[in-house]
C-alpha cells in the first residue's frame, strides 16, 4: 500500500487531480485524431512523402516558436494561456471534422490544418511541460511528471484501440468529432482549478528583453550537463528513431497488410508499453540512478526497434511494439524528470521549451527522413536506419555523462544529483 501511495502521491493535490483527469479525457480524443489523420491521407491516395509532410507540418512550428512559448510561460498565467490554446485546438479538430464529414477534404486541407495545430502546440507544449510545477509541491514534482506521462499513454492505449474500430465502422470524420468534443474535459478541469492554491513565483514588474530571456535559458542548458546531454540524446532519438506517426501506418498497411482496426490495435499496444514505462518510473521514483535509466531505456529502444524492422509477421510485431513503447517512454520520461530536476523554477518555462523544441521540433526533420527512406527502401528500412542512427547518439551521451564523469549538477536549494 505504501508503494501504491508513493506512485500516486501527486493526485492528493486537487488542482493536479483535476488537470490529470481532464488530460486523460482530452488526450484520448487527440490520439483518435492522430491515428485517423494519417490513415485519411492514405485513403485520399497520398504518397509516403506526403504523409511525412503532414507529420512535419504539425510539429515544424515548435522548432522555431517553442522557445518563445517558453518565455511566455515564465511571464503569464499558465492556466489562462492553456484555456486559450486548448480552445483553438478544439476548433482545429472541429474544422477537420466538417471538411471530412462533408466529403470535400483534400490532402492540402489536412496539411494546412496540421500546420495550424503546430502553431498552437508551439505555445501549448512548453506551458504544459512547466505547469505541473505550479500544481504540486516540489517533493511531488517527479511523480506529477510521470503521472502526466502515464495519462498521455493511457490515452495512447484507449484512443487508438477505439479509433481503429470506429475508423473501420464510421470513417475518420467520426474520430475528428470525438476529438473536438474531448477538449471539453481539460477545459472544464482548468476552469474548476483553484488559482489561490497554485504555487507561483512572484513575477517581475519589468521583464528583460525576449532575446535576453532566451539567452538566459539556453545558456543555463549549455552549462548544465544533466540538461544538455539528455537533450542531445533526445534530439537524436526524435530525428531518427521516434518516427512512428510516419512509419507505423505505412508499416501496418504495406508490410503487415493490416486494415484500419489492425492499424489502431498496433498503435494501442504501443501505448500499453508506453503506459507501463511511465508507471515504472512513477513507482521507482528517485531510488534508481536517472542517467542509467536514460541510457538503459535508450539502448533497449534501439534493440526492439531494430527487431521490429526485421519482422514481417503481425504475431511478432505486436509484442515487439509493446517493448518499443515501454523502453522509449522510460527513456523520454526520465529525460524529462532529469531536466526538470536540474532547473530552477524561474527558468523552468524557458528550459522546458528547449525540451519541447528538441522533442517536437525534431519530428518534422525525422518525418521527412523517414518518409524518404520508406519511399526508397520500404517502411521496415525506416526502423532499421532509425535504430542504427540513434545508437550513435546513445554513445555520445554515455561518453559525456558517464565516461567523462559529468553527470553531476548542483541544483538551486537541492542536493547534488549523480549518475
Amino acid at each position: 500500500m505504501l508503494e501504491m501511495g508513493r506512485g500516486f502521491s501527486a493526485v492528493r493535490h486537487r488542482n493536479f487531480r483535476l488537470y490529470w483527469i481532464g488530460q486523460i479525457v482530452s488526450l484520448a480524443g487527440t490520439w483518435m485524431q492522430s491515428v485517423s489523420q494519417p490513415w485519411l491521407v492514405l485513403l485520399l491516395g497520398g504518397s509516403y512523402i506526403q504523409l511525412g509532410i503532414v507529420v512535419a507540418l504539425q510539429f515544424a512550428p515548435s522548432l522555431a516558436l517553442a522557445p518563445l512559448g517558453g518565455v511566455l510561460a515564465d511571464r503569464v498565467d499558465k492556466r489562462r494561456l492553456l484555456i486559450f490554446t486548448q480552445s483553438v485546438a478544439a476548433l482545429q479538430a472541429a474544422v477537420l471534422f466538417v471538411l471530412t464529414a462533408t466529403g470535400v477534404v483534400e490532402i492540402w486541407h489536412i496539411m494546412v490544418l496540421a500546420l495550424a495545430l503546430g502553431f498552437v502546440n508551439a505555445l501549448d507544449m512548453p506551458v504544459r511541460q512547466s505547469f505541473a510545477a505550479e500544481l504540486v509541491p516540489r517533493e511531488d514534482l517527479m511523480n506529477a511528471i510521470t503521472l502526466n506521462s502515464a495519462s498521455f499513454n493511457l490515452a495512447r492505449v484507449v484512443g487508438p484501440a477505439v479509433a481503429g474500430i470506429t475508423l473501420a465502422l464510421y470513417g475518420p470524420a467520426f474520430n475528428f468529432a470525438i476529438n473536438a468534443v474531448s477538449y471539453l474535459g481539460v477545459l472544464e478541469a482548468l476552469r474548476r482549478m483553484d488559482p489561490a492554491a497554485m504555487l507561483r513565483l512572484p513575477r517581475l514588474e519589468a521583464h528583460p528583453s525576449i532575446r535576453s530571456s532566451l539567452s538566459e535559458g539556453i545558456g543555463y542548458a549549455l552549462r548544465t550537463p544533466t540538461v544538455l546531454w539528455p537533450l542531445v540524446l533526445l534530439a537524436g532519438v526524435g530525428i531518427f528513431g521516434m518516427n512512428f506517426q510516419t512509419l507505423l501506418p505505412l508499416f501496418a498497411k504495406y508490410t503487415l497488410h493490416l486494415d484500419a482496426d489492425g492499424f489502431g490495435a498496433l498503435f494501442a499496444v504501443m501505448g500499453v508499453g508506453s503506459l507501463l514505462g511511465s508507471l515504472a518510473l512513477a513507482f521507482l521514483g528517485s531510488r534508481r540512478p536517472l542517467i542509467w535509466m536514460i541510457l538503459g531505456g535508450a539502448t533497449s529502444f534501439v534493440i526492439f526497434e531494430a527487431l521490429l524492422g526485421l519482422s514481417r509477421d503481425p504475431v511478432a510485431a505486436f509484442p515487439l511494439i509493446v517493448f518499443v513503447g515501454l523502453s522509449s517512454m522510460l527513456m523520454i520520461n526520465t529525460i524529462n524528470v532529469t531536466v526538470q530536476r536540474s532547473v530552477p523554477d524561474e527558468l523552468r518555462g524557458r528550459v522546458m521549451a528547449l525540451y519541447v523544441t528538441v522533442f517536437a521540433g525534431s519530428t518534422p526533420i525525422g518525418g521527412l527522413i523517414a518518409g524518404a527512406v520508406a519511399q526508397a527502401w520500404g517502411p521496415p528500412a525506416g526502423f532499421l536506419v532509425g535504430a542504427a542512427s540513434t545508437t550513435l547518439f546513445i554513445g555520445l551521451a554515455a561518453w559525456q555523462l558517464v565516461v567523462r564523469g559529468k553527470a553531476r549538477v548542483e541544483l538551486p536549494g537541492r542536493p547534488v544529483l549523480s549518475a
